[in-house]
C-alpha cells in the first residue's frame, strides 16, 4: 500500500481494516505497520502480489512513492489506484 503519510495515513488504515474484514486471511503490507527498512522498498514491491496506490496531495512529489510506482511498473505488478476524495487532502 503506497501513500503519503501526512495526507493518506488515516484512509489507508481504514482500507486495510475493511480488506481484513472481507478477507481475513489476506496479508497486507502497510508501511507504517510493517516497514523495517526504507531502503528495501523495491524488495517489498517484489514480494507483493498487487499494489494499491492511495493518491492524495503530494503523492507524486514523494521520492519514495515514486520509487514504489517505478518498481511496480518495472515488475509488472497489478495496480489498484484509489484517489483521495477529501478536497482538504488533495481530492
Amino acid at each position: 500500500n503506497s501513500h503519503i503519510w501526512s495526507t493518506g495515513q488515516d484512509a489507508v488504515k481504514v482500507i486495510k481494516g475493511e480488506l481484513k474484514q472481507l478477507l481475513p486471511d489476506i496479508k497486507i503490507f502497510l508501511d507504517v505497520d510493517d516497514l523495517k527498512d526504507i531502503g528495501s522498498l523495491e524488495e517489498y514491491i517484489q514480494h507483493s502480489q498487487m499494489i494499491l496506490f492511495f493518491l492524495s496531495c503530494g503523492y507524486f512529489r514523494s521520492k519514495n512513492c515514486l520509487r514504489e510506482v517505478r518498481s511496480s511498473l518495472e515488475k509488472d505488478k497489478p495496480l489498484v489506484l484509489v484517489q483521495e476524495a477529501d478536497p482538504e487532502k488533495g481530492g
